[in-house]
């Protein structure tokens, strides 16, 4: 049986991993700097940062909700409210022209730092924490183990998350004009803004 919760998670974290931030300034830079090793290194360092956010994440909320069943339902509402406050300032921000993609990008290090710019990028990132507590209980259905569940979304995530900046990275040197282009990033943000928004808006609906 298709596990449809499942595809709509991964249809999100598609969409929201080839959203511009952070850590693809810096897959760009290093690739760029440093051709396929740097992007190579850079986003393995990424995806042992994410695994290291999904992880505690996972660990914590499944403690947490252990202890109270009221928990997850208040997290879900949380989450909802959370997903449509980023929907609406995606949408809002898209109406400016964005910087340029490398703009306070870090500079890039030797090849063999790379792996560890990319880790740091992502690790210091409080807003991954706050994204995977309130945005990975929504994919929790009744019944289910919560730990084996949110690992299995979190690592849902960070495969999916590192399969992009590959192979986002490894074209950058030929799409960089297109890829980071103001007008494709702004479209880019049109879309995850209206999807986050549906999206938190559907969730709260059904928990009303």
């Amino acid at each position: 049986m298709i596990d449809t919760t499942l595809l709509a998670f991964a249809g999100v974290s598609l969409l929201l991993a080839v959203t511009p931030g952070p850590d693809m300034a810096v897959v760009t830079k290093n690739a760029l700097a440093h051709g396929r090793r740097g992007v190579v290194l850079t986003t393995s360092g990424i995806a042992l940062a994410l695994a290291v956010w999904v992880t505690a994440t996972a660990v914590g909320l499944s403690a947490l909700l252990l202890a109270s069943d009221q928990v997850l339902f208040i997290l879900k509402i949380v989450g909802a409210c959370y997903l449509a406050y980023l929907g609406v300032r995606t949408l809002l921000e898209s109406r400016s022209r964005p910087a340029d993609l490398l703009e306070g990008a870090p500079p890039a290090p030797p090849p063999r730092a790379a792996f560890r710019q990319g880790f740091l990028s992502a690790i210091s990132n409080p807003k991954l924490g706050v994204f995977f507590v309130t945005f990975l209980p929504q994919f929790v259905l009744p019944g289910q183990a919560v730990l084996p569940r949110l690992l299995e979304l979190g690592v849902l995530f960070a495969v999916i998350g590192w399969i992009w900046m590959n192979v986002y990275g490894l074209f950058v040197t030929r799409l960089r004009e297109l890829i980071t282009r103001p007008r494709v990033r702004q479209w880019m943000q049109r879309i995850t803004g209206v999807v986050l928004l549906g999206f938190g808006a559907r969730l709260a609906l059904e928990r009303a």
